[in-house]
């Protein structure tokens, strides 16, 4: 039996240090290098990638499919979603890496768009396609504010990051790309799991009340999860609040007990120890890190 190999960072590492904890930009093609021209098939549960091929060729691999991509074009990949790299000539472009659960809370009034990106896309651009052209266009926008310090860095990102989905989202709507599907009735449960999470907001209700809403028993719901995200129904329900914490914790005006509370932990205490196994930091050092000076 195949399993999973998942990362919680890049390929070969379970860390990344997210810009506020939206956006990560990486070289394409220098893993590669680094693995003898070859990123062997593995998955991410918590970020989406999008791949930049700006030079070179290289062949894709996802599930059985094997596509062979030339320069220049862009290749979207959803969580969960395996996925591999075997290069054919040198190749450059750059990797970025959206964390999914803080896109679903910038795009909550668009949710299409979040679950339109729930497909690989492999999209070629050329200069007859002009939607195609201004993705690129966005694409290079958002990695020169990544790299750069200009004043209002962050808010230009998160601006850049939505404007860049919406275009992908409208390029699938016209039919325009590549699309690899891996749509199955575990994957409809799993996102349907993910919606009542959001929809709960409560870290009180317990797995065997999701198992029960999805009619379905708690075994089933496990299996679905470990199958599709290689984590627990628990885990993924910690890993959701969590990022909420994250996101809460950013607003000057809350203070941390409050947070705790409104997302549906009993004990503040509790809720600090959790959220620093989970990120090895306490709340307010997280605060700190990130730049919040709460008064």
């Amino acid at each position: 039996m195949h399993t999973k190999k998942f990362y919680n960072g890049l390929y070969g590492s379970n860390s990344i240090e997210f810009a506020k904890g939206l956006i990560y930009v990486y070289p394409f093609g220098e893993i590669g290098k680094n693995n003898d021209g070859q990123v062997k098939p593995h998955a991410h549960n918590n970020l989406l990638q999008l791949f930049f091929v700006e030079t070179g060729t290289t062949e894709f691999h996802e599930s059985s499919h094997k596509t062979i991509i030339e320069s220049p074009a862009l290749i979207a990949v959803p969580k969960n979603m395996e996925h591999g790299f075997v290069h054919l000539t040198e190749v450059t472009g750059w990797i970025i890496n959206l964390a999914d659960t803080v896109l679903e809370h910038m795009l909550q009034r668009e949710g299409e768009v979040v679950f339109g990106m729930d497909e690989v896309h492999i999209i070629p651009i050329t200069s007859e396609d002009t939607a195609s052209v201004a993705v690129h266009a966005t694409m290079q926008k958002c990695v020169e504010e990544y790299n750069s310090q200009y004043p209002g860095r962050l808010l230009m990102l998160q601006y850049l990051v939505g404007q860049m989905l919406v275009q992908l989202y409208r390029i699938s709507l016209g039919g325009q790309q590549t699309i690899v599907s891996a749509d199955n009735i575990s994957k409809v449960y799993y996102r349907r799991f993910q919606q009542l999470i959001k929809e709960g907001h409560t870290y009180k209700k317990h797995v065997e009340e999701y198992a029960r809403d999805l009619f379905i028993s708690t075994g089933h719901l496990s299996r679905i999860c470990r199958g599709i995200a290689g984590k627990s129904p628990k885990e993924i329900l910690i890993d959701y609040f969590i990022t909420e914490a994250q996101l809460a914790l950013s607003d000057v005006d809350r203070n941390i007990s409050d947070i705790s509370y409104t997302l549906g932990f009993d004990d503040p205490a509790y809720f600090a120890r959790l959220f620093r196994k989970r990120t090895g930091l306490t709340p307010m050092a997280f605060r700190k890190k990130i730049g919040v000076r709460y008064s």
